[in-house]
């Protein structure tokens, strides 16, 4: 008998979605990441960041999916960058348990004026070896799109 690939269950949004459906194998796991990825990115926390500072548990729940808006952010500048990147590393951490080892590096978009590139890498949960996301931010409309690099 040929053995089986190794499979883990969907996402908790693509799990209410689309049912419980089957489990997924490691190329959908990757796709169903990047989704999850994208939509978090595309979704601003309602709450200021301070406001949760002394409730961990409420802080990491779904009452404070997404990011903060980075509108007032200045692209050029480092120190905004670093704090963009901080915001998503955060973000990405507390509400993407299928990623652990989470680095963000966030850069300003070889060629073109006023968008960055970020870089997201970490190890999937079942599966060995890094894996990195590459995200575009266009500031006009702030929406973010996902590329899945595959393993590094």
């Amino acid at each position: 008998m040929a053995p089986q690939p190794h499979v883990t269950p969907a996402g908790i949004l693509d799990r209410l979605l689309h049912g419980a459906g089957p489990v997924l194998t490691p190329a959908q796991l990757k796709e169903s990441v990047a989704r999850s990825l994208e939509d978090m990115l595309n979704t601003r926390a309602a709450l200021p960041a301070g406001l949760l500072r002394g409730h961990p548990h409420c802080a990491a729940s779904v009452a404070n999916y997404g990011l903060a808006d980075f509108a007032g952010c200045c692209l050029g500048s480092a120190a905004d960058r670093a704090y963009i990147c901080g915001c998503i590393r955060t973000a990405v951490e507390r509400h993407e348990p299928r990623l652990r080892r989470v680095d963000v590096q966030v850069a300003p978009e070889p060629g073109a004026v006023n968008r960055i590139r970020i870089t997201i890498t970490g190890l999937l949960t079942t599966q060995r070896g890094a894996i990195a996301f590459d995200a575009v931010l266009q500031p006009s409309t702030l929406r973010y799109s996902i590329n899945r690099r595959g393993p590094l």
